[in-house]
């Protein structure tokens, strides 16, 4: 007698395994979410830095004020949208707001998931300008407030008046 042999999965392996993948995964996901979290806070404050050192770059470069504001469009300063986007252009008349001769020379998205990301300045104006002279912030000294929507602690970014940041975690948003 001749028995072929057959590969493959008998009903029951084939429940345990997805009995087992089922709960790894169960367990799995929330540790990804926070990774995400975490993942996500980095990123964005890179980037924020990255961005606020390129805009004093660029004032004190082009000899012009240097705006970085919250835009979702990409095209112009829109309030509160720091969530969605910003966008780094040359103010050459020094009215905060992209006009038809000025240049965007930076577009970023965020597309933040896990949290909400607000600009707290000084003079309580929604973006901020660096000075054409010496790239300097002109009264835009505050700080970007990461609030996280997890578990995961909150991220303050402080723009000090000689354009220097630093990273804090302060208690509540």
């Amino acid at each position: 007698m001749i028995f072929e042999q057959k590969n493959g999965f008998t009903l029951v392996e084939l429940i345990v395994t997805l009995a087992v993948l089922v709960i790894l995964i169960a367990f799995a996901i929330p540790y990804f979410h926070e990774i995400m979290a975490k993942q996500e806070v980095r990123h964005f404050t890179n980037k924020l830095i990255s961005n606020i050192q390129f805009a004093k770059s660029q004032a004190t470069l082009h000899h012009s004020n240097v705006v970085l504001c919250p835009s979702q469009n990409k095209l112009n300063c829109q309030s509160n949208q720091w969530n969605s986007g910003f966008i780094v252009f040359l103010d050459h008349n020094k009215n905060r707001l992209v006009d038809t001769n000025e240049q965007i020379i930076s577009t970023e998205t965020t597309d933040l998931k896990y949290g909400n990301l607000d600009w707290r300045g000084t003079l309580s104006i929604p973006s901020l300008t660096f000075q054409a002279e010496n790239g300097l912030p002109i009264g835009s000294n505050g700080s970007f407030y990461y609030c996280s929507l997890s578990a995961q602690p909150h991220n303050k970014l402080v723009l000090s008046p000689m354009g220097h940041t630093r990273i804090e975690t302060p208690a509540n948003c």
